[in-house]
């Protein structure tokens, strides 16, 4: 088995155009979350780190690839539209946020004060549901649009086994 310590760098020409598309991607999906650490007042720092960045687009694409109609499954570099790739790695990374936010929720009173910690739940749920609903139409009305343009070449009618054409 290998040692899981060790990391073998993929240098084939394909591998580093990927990654190039990837880091392209993650910098896009940070400035369309606005986590960066001159515009996150309440946190230090990102909140997302680059590797759930990166997981979230990784999913994405998957859900992407996944989904029917099953056509030629893409990567990164070939996604068929930006706006898709980033609502749904936005859908994806603000799942991450939420969960850690809900596992972290802290409410507390006490002496006629209450003090409320990592409350944000219900404003990530509200976010996933707006960006889950438009990402799921949208990329259900690009799958079929790219079926049927990829099938229209294929499609025969009667009339060419007769020789009307």
């Amino acid at each position: 088995m290998a040692d899981p310590a060790v990391v073998r760098l993929d240098t084939s020409p394909g591998t580093i155009r990927n990654k190039a598309y990837l880091d392209k991607a993650k910098y896009y999906l940070r400035m369309f979350l606005q986590d960066t650490p001159a515009l996150n007042k309440l946190i230090v720092g990102e909140e997302l780190k680059d590797e759930e960045l990166e997981f979230a687009i990784e999913m994405c694409i998957s859900d992407w690839n996944s989904t029917s109609p099953l056509i030629s499954p893409v990567q990164v570099g070939q996604f068929p539209s930006l706006y898709l790739l980033m609502h749904g790695s936005a859908v994806q990374a603000l799942k991450m946020a939420g969960i850690r936010m809900s596992r972290n929720e802290l409410n507390y009173q006490s002496g006629g004060s209450s003090f409320m910690r990592w409350n944000k739940t219900a404003s990530y749920q509200s976010w996933i549901s707006m960006f889950y609903n438009d990402y799921e139409m949208k990329k259900r009305n690009m799958k079929i649009s790219q079926n049927v343009m990829g099938g229209y070449g294929q499609m025969f009618s009667e009339y060419w086994y007769i020789g009307y054409w």
